[in-house]
């Protein structure tokens, strides 16, 4: 079995590494917060979970399926937000623009992963590139304040090329994603 979800490769410039480097530095020890490598971030589209391997190849099939109308595009990433409440932050995250072409290419790949048996994805789609899982934060209220002066100080485009499927390996606390197939959107 694999863990694997899909996904677009999403890794930011130099601006959005100096906002997380700032929101990384103002950590203290105390705090308990995984902090994903800006070269592993991404933005989720469809999360399949447990899969067995000879599934993979339908998966492509499936994904090549959702993709076939959509063209390559361009996504804006703008702002700094958190899942999780006030006072238990569960997750850091740079938001990406919510476009018509993204709810088309989600709902084009929910809707080709329904018929492989994936369950269908009912919650709110909410693009976004984790940077960090957050269990525990010392000082939240030098957590927050720094959080609301990068909260909107950046725009960066990053233009989407292809669709990835991807493994989630969990044998550490830094997670490791291997890119098990990709399918090029068309130009």
């Amino acid at each position: 079995m694999k863990r694997l979800f899909i996904a677009i490769d999403t890794v930011p410039d130099a601006s959005f590494l100096d906002i997380y480097t700032k929101i990384k530095s103002s950590s203290t020890k105390l705090d308990r917060i995984n902090w994903v490598k800006p070269d592993l971030m991404h933005t989720t589209l469809k999360f399949l979970g447990e899969t067995p391997e000879e599934k993979i190849p339908f998966i492509l099939k499936g994904m090549s399926v959702a993709v076939s109308n959509i063209s390559s595009f361009s996504l804006k990433i703008g702002r700094v937000g958190v899942f999780g409440s006030r006072y238990q932050p569960r997750v850091l995250w740079f938001g990406v623009d919510k476009t018509q072409i993204m709810e088309q290419l989600h709902h084009q790949l929910q809707k080709e992963m329904r018929k492989l048996n994936f369950k269908y994805d009912f919650g709110n789609f909410v693009p976004h590139i984790t940077i960090a899982r957050i269990n525990k934060v010392d000082d939240k209220q030098k957590f927050w304040k720094v959080i609301e002066a990068v909260q909107t100080s950046f725009i960066q485009e990053i233009e989407v090329r292809k669709v990835i499927l991807y493994e989630s390996i969990l044998d550490t606390y830094i997670p490791v994603y291997r890119k098990t197939g990709e399918i090029e959107l068309s130009l």
